[in-house]
């Protein structure tokens, strides 16, 4: 009787056990910081929430948006995230100011600004602007310190083009490039996008080491890897799910974008450029085939590393050198990558 009873109470003590915070069948907490709101350009991660492999990896993952990249690294330096989605140019930056980050899986790998002109343009080269205009979001935009890098590359200057502020693929850039008002416009892949909707395709001639300088990517604090490097690694190997499932299924994972946030894709016109766009962002260049996935280019952050630093620093250039080798982590992507893909296909 006694061994029932030693039984019975054993085997409440486990179900309570299971049950209690911190059980072996608990959901951790995990707040993952966005740069943006934007189901489309991050879907992935909406979609692994969705088909619930991050329950799988028992985890309770929380998604927060922050208004751009640089307040996002704030929110994760202050302790208010475990992990965040940054551009690489507040990562770099955030870093050089002393900030100890570690970027951990890579997301994006196309740079996020072009430079387009019309597909029907005369114009083939960045050295063909001379004389000529180019069209930018803003004049304090992301993408006008890689418009005047990528000038003085080609031996011109802000004397020798001109920089006109024609809003973020709205009516008025439409409008701009229509009526020849600018050459060129430069400004992110969806601005574009949304240009090429309104039907004026384009034609990229950002050079194309410039085209693969990294975008955003998985980040965290030295600290938080240290303290808690198993459910990054489990966050991360939830959200590489999402990005082969999206991969083996674009139909579907489209579909259940719309789903997950109906307001964003009712343009359909407009979807069908930014889709490609997110398509091209998140694949990685040649050099990295076979590599797992979150494999960081190396090459194409070196490149833009050196790009930040040959600026000006009010215009966004690196203050000093960042130690690429401590800050791009690569230690848990076996970890990350230790799923069957045949099985999320």
């Amino acid at each position: 009787m006694w061994k029932s009873i030693s039984k019975a109470v054993l085997g409440l003590a486990t179900a309570a056990a299971l049950l209690a915070p911190g059980g072996a069948g608990a959901q951790e907490k995990f707040t993952f910081m966005f740069p943006v709101k934007s189901v489309l350009q991050y879907h992935p991660f909406y979609i692994a929430q969705e088909l619930g492999f991050y329950k799988e990896e028992k985890l309770d993952v929380k998604f927060e948006v922050a208004s751009g990249s640089s307040a996002a690294l704030r929110q994760l330096i202050a302790g208010n995230a475990d992990a965040a989605l940054p551009s690489p140019g507040a990562f770099l930056n955030a870093s050089a100011q002393g900030n100890d980050l570690r970027w951990i899986f890579s997301y994006e790998y196309a740079n996020v600004f072009t430079l387009v002109v019309p597909a029907d343009s005369k114009i083939k080269s960045v050295a063909d602007l001379k004389g000529g205009s180019v069209g930018v979001s803003e004049l304090s935009g992301g993408e006008v310190p890689l418009v005047r890098a990528v000038l003085r590359k080609a031996g011109l200057s802000e004397n020798d083009v001109r920089m006109v502020p024609v809003g973020e693929g709205s009516a008025l850039t439409v409008q701009a490039m229509k009526t020849g008002q600018v050459s060129a416009y430069s400004s992110s892949l969806f601005d574009v996008a949304a240009i090429e909707a309104a039907g004026v395709p384009m034609r990229v001639i950002l050079p194309q080491d410039a085209q693969l300088y990294p975008a955003n990517g998985m980040v965290t604090t030295a600290a938080t890897l240290a303290k808690k490097r198993d459910q990054l690694v489990r966050f991360a190997r939830a959200s590489a799910k999402g990005i082969a499932y999206v991969k083996a299924n674009p139909d579907r994972a489209l579909a259940m974008s719309k789903k997950i946030s109906p307001e964003e894709f009712e343009n359909e016109a407009y979807i069908r450029y930014g889709w490609k766009a997110i398509q091209t962002l998140t694949t990685p260049p040649p050099a990295l085939a076979g590599q797992p996935l979150g494999a960081h280019y190396v090459e194409g952050f070196k490149n833009y590393h050196d790009f930040l630093r040959a600026g000006k620093e009010e215009e966004g250039a690196l203050p000093k050198d960042v130690d690429l080798n401590k800050a791009l982590d690569p230690s848990l992507l076996a970890e990350i990558n230790s799923f069957d893909r045949n099985a999320i296909k």
